[in-house]
């Protein structure tokens, strides 16, 4: 208790030793709870020796992407222009308050005009405006930081289908030297099936040492080739990783989904998609769009603009304060400002056409990616069958000249120009293979679509 009997603020409670279990129990399970939030937080997006789909990665990508962020905080920025702009359109409302004290030292009585006096002056009031009419001004600044707003949506959805096509292409990129490190190592393997049957033909006397030395030096040439297709693998997943913006991340594993499906397209419905969904070009379009409003505004700029006004005041140096209130309107209206306004509105017009000529230049690019991809995806497919029969033959030619050696009938340089060709139909196939899905990723991206 306080000196003067009442209680403290601060009040300290004991728990009694009874209550100390539960206490115990209580922290134990409040700590728990914190612990599991906390490594839930933490929880990389990637666990050592996971299994990604496509989805997977992009998702992650799109999560993490640092522009993307920045793009979306653009938009929310412009979203607040807009509500700048409609502030134009809503009255404003203002109060205002004073206290003068005026204290007079010395005053000359004899002069009937001095107003040096000893007095205090109250006085608070409150003020209200309302645009009328200025020639769709207000307007034009409105439709400017929406199409803005437009513009800015479309930059960051624009933005997202950049990223998406670029873990595409990372992901099957990993999935192509994978697949021909595979086909590296298998054929490792086969020249050193090769070499061990040559040695044992050697020993049997059968073949000469001429066909233990090729096939020692074709595999060498192979394991060569594989330290090279491992190389590209490693490149490859970092390239995907840095395109999921996880560089560094723990090794993981993506699913095998380079296998051909038939992609049904025409140029003419890439095209027209694509001129209907572009993001950028939505964008660019927004931002001319922007650019003719804020010519407007300049235009509107030329003439006057009508407020009308009201207000209502106290004032006085004693109680009761006097009122009173006010209403009325105002035109105003610049004359002349050195040719500035003129010059704005050339300024504004130029940047129109600017605009124009930019969002035509776009169109013929996009023209240009879609008649691309679309060539690309037709080569590709026709470059799966031929791959596949290429393959197939191959392997029966191999088949026909490993048997034909191991009867002792063909020489070393013909199994290994048949392991050869084998092998360069096998790597064809898989070329042929992401060529397909790049040219697929690519059509999606020119379609705007992620």
């Amino acid at each position: 208790m306080t000196a003067s009997g009442q209680s403290d603020i601060m009040t300290v409670v004991t728990i009694p030793p009874r209550d100390s279990q539960m206490r115990n129990a209580l922290l134990s399970l409040t700590f728990s709870c914190l612990a599991v939030s906390a490594s839930r937080a933490a929880e990389p997006a990637i666990q050592p020796g996971d299994t990604l789909p496509l989805e997977r990665c992009i998702a992650i990508a799109l999560e993490n992407d640092p522009d993307l962020k920045g793009k979306a905080y653009s938009a929310e920025a412009a979203g607040a222009r807009v509500e700048q702009a409609r502030a134009g359109f809503l009255p404003t409302a203002a109060v205002k308050a004073a206290y003068v004290k005026n204290e007079a030292v010395s005053r000359n009585t004899a002069d009937p005009y001095s107003n040096i006096n000893t007095y205090d002056m109250k006085s608070a009031g409150i003020t209200a405006n309302q645009l009328l009419f200025d020639f769709g001004k207000a307007n034009a600044s409105y439709k400017s930081s929406q199409a803005g707003l437009a513009s800015a949506k479309a930059d960051r959805e624009s933005l997202a289908v950049d990223i998406v096509n670029g873990v595409r292409r990372a992901y099957y990129q990993v999935l192509n030297a994978r697949r021909t490190r595979e086909l590296r190592e298998a054929m490792v393997a086969q020249y050193q099936q090769h070499l061990s049957a040559a040695q044992i033909q050697l020993t049997a006397g059968t073949k000469p040492k001429y066909d233990v030395i090729r096939a020692q030096t074709d595999l060498s040439s192979a394991q060569l080739e594989l330290i090279k297709a491992d190389n590209g693998l490693q490149i490859a997943r970092a390239q995907l990783s840095n395109a999921m913006n996880l560089p560094g991340a723990p090794a993981f594993e993506i699913v095998d989904n380079l296998s051909f499906s038939k992609y049904e397209t025409a140029l003419d419905a890439i095209l027209n998609a694509a001129y209907a969904r572009r993001q950028d070009l939505q964008s660019l379009a927004a931002q001319a769009e922007a650019l003719e409003r804020d010519l407007r505004y300049a235009k509107s700029d030329l003439y006057p603009a009508l407020y009308a006004s009201a207000g209502y005041d106290f004032a006085g140096s004693r109680s009761p304060l006097s009122q009173g209130w006010n209403a009325g309107a105002n035109l105003s209206m610049d004359v002349f400002s050195g040719f500035r306004k003129a010059a704005k509105v050339r300024e504004s017009e130029n940047n129109v056409l600017a605009a124009k000529t930019r969002l035509e230049s776009l169109k013929l690019k996009i023209s240009l990616d879609a008649q691309q991809a679309f060539l690309n995806l037709g080569q590709a497919g026709k470059a799966i069958e031929t791959a596949t029969l290429q393959v197939a033959q191959a392997q029966e030619n191999f088949d026909i000249v490993n048997a034909r050696y191991s009867a002792g009938i063909s020489s070393p340089v013909e199994v290994t120009d048949s392991l050869v060709l084998l092998s360069n139909a096998r790597l064809n196939l898989i070329s042929a293979l992401y060529d397909y899905k790049v040219a697929q990723a690519d059509i999606e991206k020119t379609m705007g679509n992620r």
